[in-house]
């Protein structure tokens, strides 16, 4: 395994971290509780879980397994997070966290998905940053961190704030675009990186034959090229990827084996075969940003990639609501067919046509 400096902290983290997002029975805690356990013994040292996460059973399979993880000895560092947007909540939030996973202490505590600057602003007028603080001077957690799923644009706001030690995003070969300059911003004030997705939720490994054009040599696995895409840059700390299994933990593990540091010249090749070899996808390159109406153009296009990879609309509306927070449609209602988002597309795809069929998927 190999590690990474999580930006000023002093903590040296394994460039592969352990998700606790995906177990594949999350109902059956001691037999997932191996996981995670896999995962120290192959020297992944960073676990992250929050509450919600597998049918709420994260927090307590990762604590099931932190008893042997501590009684062997292996260092380990926890993530996890909350939501609450007040100072009470938060408080509770940190305590309730603790006593599920049966620790005295959280590593990294996760002011919880900023979906926008407007909520980051709230979180921080009503006190759920002050508490991460105070938690913070008690000794109760180490390091205060945010997540988020806003535009690299809006992350470099929250990171040149000054408030937070580290960040966790989405970042891989389908979104990097989108997420870029966040994570130079984040890079530039010397905050550690998590990526999370780094395998595209998925997609890329579901679709290996479609995202092939990612591989840097013959010899190259898809799952290999998606992570040493991650890791390629500099400023990610580690990519987090989300473990069902023993075997993808193993999997995932081997990838270290074969990655070794590529310079920006070869990073950016990569990155415009990427570009190209999308064909009809995606690429969050966010350059509809502008639109007259204030549609969010970029995360219903990409949205509709999983519709395009899967075939199956309720994938699309489950990325929205769930990564994106779009609620619903009723956003569409305001457009005025002028089409300065299809003018201003890179890869000059049918927006408006698509805004139809996501309409019509919706019924």
């Amino acid at each position: 395994m190999l590690y990474r400096p999580y930006g000023k902290t002093g903590k040296n983290i394994s460039i592969i971290s352990a998700g606790g997002m995906r177990y594949a029975n999350p109902q059956d805690v001691d037999a997932m509780a191996q996981v995670p356990l896999e995962a120290a013994r192959l020297g992944i040292n960073y676990f992250d879980t929050a509450p919600l996460y597998c049918e709420d059973k994260s927090e307590t399979i990762l604590g099931v397994a932190l008893k042997e993880i501590k009684k062997e000895g292996f260092e380990h560092y926890i993530s996890t997070k909350s939501n609450a947007d007040n100072y009470d909540d938060m408080m509770r939030d940190i305590e309730k966290s603790m006593r599920i996973m049966n620790i005295d202490h959280i590593h990294f505590m996760h002011c919880w998905c900023f979906l926008s600057l407007d909520k980051f602003e709230e979180r921080k007028k009503h006190g759920a940053v002050k508490a991460l603080q105070k938690a913070k001077e008690e000794g109760v957690i180490s390091h205060v961190v945010f997540s988020s799923h806003m535009s690299g644009e809006d992350i470099a706001v929250v990171a040149d704030s000054g408030l937070f030690e580290g960040v966790t995003l989405g970042f891989c070969a389908i979104n990097f675009p989108f997420r870029l300059e966040g994570i130079k911003a984040a890079y530039r004030n010397n905050l550690g990186v998590i990526t999370m997705n780094p395998l595209g939720g998925g997609a890329i490994i579901d679709h290996a034959d479609r995202f092939c054009f990612i591989k840097t040599s013959r010899e190259q696995s898809v799952l290999e090229a998606a992570l040493h895409f991650n890791l390629a840059h500099k400023e990610v700390t580690s990519a987090l990827v989300g473990f069902t299994s023993i075997e993808d933990v193993r999997s995932a593990v081997k990838t270290v084996d074969t990655f070794s540091p590529i310079t920006e010249e070869e990073i950016d090749m990569i990155k415009e075969k990427i570009e190209d070899g999308f064909n009809q996808l995606c690429t969050t390159c966010n350059y509809c940003k502008d639109c007259p109406e204030g549609i969010p153009v970029a995360k219903l296009i990409e949205a509709y990639n999983y519709y395009i990879l899967y075939n199956d609309p309720k994938k699309v509306f489950e990325r929205l609501k769930w990564h994106w927070n779009v609620q619903d449609l009723s956003v569409l209602e305001r457009c005025s067919e002028c089409r300065s988002c299809e003018e201003s597309c890179t890869q000059k795809l049918p927006i408006l046509e698509r805004f139809e069929n996501m309409k019509a998927l919706r019924g």
